[in-house]
């Protein structure tokens, strides 16, 4: 996914395109910039369209996997994948080791996948995160068969997949959920309050919640419109599409929508009281006016929990929680999804098998109790 931005101290639209590698492997890099955004729209279009019909010089056979990834990662997860995707995957491919990186292409079988998995499993790395990262990998050689630049069987597809167990998703009662909240209103600062109180009363992702605006906020319809996230990199922060690349409508209760209004006021009060600026009207603030980053709130999170005696999950496990709850109310599947942003009703029911095993249990003894109450209302000898 190709992404403009705006320098908002000259006004200019800019773009930053990786068109590859010229004939002696050296990427091939071009900047533009102009007042209208719609000429760097233009100029990206003409560069794309070169790169397309080889006036631009094309990707020669690359020689080393580190070379691999970096044209897998300019040339297709930039132009095809969300921001936020583009740099989780860069993320990953920092982690993995240097005598990965220095194989041959062409050398690279499944006894180095393997010894890949191997080398991550004796680390602090979950069984769950490293199949996450083989999946990644199995369609990035994928592509590179596609592209020519890998010849044979898919490596990491001959690898089997690590044994997870049985995996328990961490999430809070009603009742814990309303201690929790009651602490981190009490210990939390407003900015870090809003985000944990946005998660667990709607489910966003924590980056939904903190990228936010107030023009995003409904007060008559009593909706929040999902719209984008953010990105936190090296130097900075962004904002980009959601995950589904959707915006969703989120409903709020009078509760929220008070509690809201009270950040909107207090958010302002100190703003004229400190003398900063909510430039870009975001509603989950950090201190004197900031960007609220992910680390930051992850660690208030978990001293809220200490300070709440509460049993541990993740900033993650709030969002898992209203769902949870959502379910065990007996709300449609359909409606958790779309509320949670999931791709489809399929992957919600399968996130949450755990709560649906509950509520089968429950089931068969109301059904037997439905059956109990008919045979002992039916008069004797009929």
């Amino acid at each position: 996914m190709v992404t403009i931005k705006k320098n908002e101290k000259t006004g200019l639209w800019w773009i930053r395109l990786s068109l590859g590698t010229d004939k002696n492997g050296k990427r091939i890099q071009a900047y533009f910039s102009s007042k209208r955004k719609q000429e760097v729209e233009f100029w990206i279009a003409e560069k794309m369209t070169a790169r397309r019909d080889g006036t631009i010089g094309k990707v020669i056979q690359v020689r080393t996997m580190a070379q691999l990834f970096e044209v897998w990662l300019e040339d297709h997860v930039r132009l095809t994948k969300a921001e936020t995707t583009y740099h989780s995957y860069q993320s990953i491919i920092k982690q993995i080791p240097e005598w990965f990186m220095k194989l041959k292409v062409d050398r690279v079988e499944a006894i180095h996948a393997q010894r890949l998995l191997a080398d991550w499993s004796r680390t602090s790395l979950k069984a769950s995160t490293i199949n996450s990262r083989r999946a990644i990998l199995v369609g990035m050689f994928s592509w590179a068969i596609r592209m020519n630049n890998y010849k044979g069987p898919n490596p990491f597809s001959a690898v089997s997949k690590l044994n997870e167990g049985l995996k328990e998703m961490q999430t809070y009662s009603a009742e814990q959920l309303a201690t929790y909240l009651r602490t981190a209103r009490d210990v939390m600062t407003t900015g870090n309050y809003a985000a944990v109180m946005l998660i667990s009363y709607t489910g966003l992702r924590a980056r939904e919640a903190t990228a936010l605006r107030w023009s995003d906020i409904d007060f008559e319809r009593m909706v929040i419109m999902v719209k984008r996230t953010a990105i936190e990199v090296k130097g900075g922060h962004a904002f980009s599409n959601t995950k589904g690349k959707k915006v969703r409508v989120v409903t709020i209760s009078p509760h929220v929508a008070e509690e809201l209004r009270r950040i909107r006021t207090e958010q302002r009060y100190n703003s004229l009281r400190m003398g900063w600026r909510n430039e870009e009207d975001l509603i989950c603030l950090g201190v004197n006016g900031a960007y609220l980053w992910h680390s930051g709130l992850r660690r208030r999170h978990i001293e809220t929990v200490k300070a709440a005696a509460l049993p541990s999950i993740t900033l993650h496990g709030l969002r898992h929680t209203h769902a949870s709850l959502l379910m065990e109310m007996g709300v449609h599947a359909k409606v958790i999804q779309e509320r949670l942003g999931h791709a489809d009703a399929t992957l919600t029911m399968d996130t949450y098998a755990h709560v649906l095993h509950t509520l089968q249990s429950d089931t068969a003894s109301q059904f037997e109790h439905l059956l109990e109450r008919k045979r002992t209302a039916q008069p004797s000898g009929s």
